[in-house]
């Protein structure tokens, strides 16, 4: 039963580094200097990248949220002595909150993904700010919620 326990750290943990990976390395196609090509690059690329990007975000995000709420709902008396109850509770419902940014999302990713459109570059800014306003709120407080509940739930 301990692995459970385990679970959703490791799954929020992935989320959160797939989240600052693509952060760290959208950003680069927005240095001056690159700008050009990058424009050239940004749509064959985001066309590629974004079907298995997709799997793998809603993929953890669902790992995450249901082994939240199934320790939840299965052991929720332990948790509740442990303290670590709502921290379960509200890591799981951190997780699926990354979703409420959806309907900002989908547009731009649907822009840079379109071949008539110009200047990707530009819509690229629009996806690392949002993006990194999503990682920095929703993903990395679902992260410190999955930590102290572990901690809580796992330390003798």
């Amino acid at each position: 039963m301990t692995f459970l326990y385990l679970v959703p750290i490791i799954s929020s943990t992935c989320s959160l580094y797939f989240a600052w990976d693509q952060w760290f390395f959208m950003r680069i196609f927005l240095k001056k200097d690159i700008r050009a090509p990058a424009d050239r690059l940004l749509t064959s690329y985001w066309q590629t990248f974004c079907p298995p990007a997709v799997t793998v975000v809603l993929s953890l995000i669902s790992v995450t949220s249901a082994t939240s709420f199934g320790l939840v709902y299965t052991s929720s008396t332990l948790l509740r002595e442990k303290g670590s109850y709502n921290w379960f509770l509200a890591g799981g419902t951190l997780a699926i909150g990354h979703l409420v940014f959806a309907p900002a999302m989908m547009p731009i990713l649907q822009d840079l993904q379109d071949s008539n459109k110009d200047n990707p570059t530009k819509t690229l800014r629009n996806w690392v700010r949002v993006h990194g306003y999503r990682a920095a709120t929703v993903d990395l407080a679902c992260w410190i919620c999955c930590l102290v509940a572990t901690v809580k739930t796992i330390d003798a």
